[in-house]
């Protein structure tokens, strides 16, 4: 712990806020529509110790809160996660099963984005996204977006609407590209259950602290 704290030092959750005005931007013509609601599940039962209490620290569970940016004083948060998918199979055999449900919804891998970093509590260190996607490369008018980690066989998915990439990029909406994930691995035949674990990360414009859960069934 004494470690992460000289990492992010005053750094802290300042840099999670709110892009001026991005509620307000319309959403990618292409984008997957996540109108209507998914057949909630209950969370499977790998989950059950997540469900009960809030999470409030990184080293208590596999689970990430925020993702980071480097800064000179450390690490600095810059979106709250708000997806938690559990594939059939751990490490890189779990995000690339992931990553080809995306490929298949037509989306496209590594688009061009920020670099973003994520606490694994087993090294004790800040790790580079490691599987993302997205429904164009650039995003000229927008897109969904998302950025994968995987730690002890749980993954921590941050999924977002981007506003157009220009003059300035940012985030409209964090709660589409959470209903975007729901349907799409809903209509896959995943397990879903909306709004199951309290990460207790609220973020500006629409994050409400709550992630949902996506397993893969057996």
């Amino acid at each position: 712990m004494s470690t992460r704290r000289n990492l992010l030092r005053k750094a802290g959750l300042a840099g999670v806020g709110t892009v001026s005005g991005a509620a307000l931007l319309p959403s990618p013509p292409d984008a997957t529509d996540p109108s209507g609601t998914v057949e909630a599940a209950e969370p499977p039962a790998e989950a059950g110790d997540w469900v009960d209490d809030p999470i409030t620290d990184e080293d208590e569970t596999p689970i990430g809160r925020y993702h980071y940016e480097p800064t000179l004083d450390g690490y600095r948060a810059t979106a709250p996660f708000n997806v938690v998918v559990l594939p059939a199979a751990g490490g890189e055999s779990g995000l690339e099963r992931i990553m080809s449900v995306l490929v298949d919804e037509g989306w496209v891998r590594n688009p061009e984005e920020y670099t973003r970093y994520a606490w694994d509590r087993t090294t004790e260190e800040y790790v580079r996204q490691e599987a993302t996607a997205a429904q164009t490369y650039y995003g000229i008018n927008g897109r969904r977006h998302v950025r994968c980690w995987s730690f002890e066989g749980v993954v921590s998915m941050q999924a977002h609407e981007d506003t157009p990439a220009r003059p300035t990029h940012g985030v409209t909406s964090y709660l589409r590209g959470r209903e975007t994930m729901e349907r799409i691995f809903a209509d896959e035949g995943w397990r879903v259950s909306p709004r199951a674990i309290d990460l207790r990360n609220e973020t500006e414009p629409d994050h409400d602290g709550l992630a949902t859960v996506i397993a893969e069934e057996p």
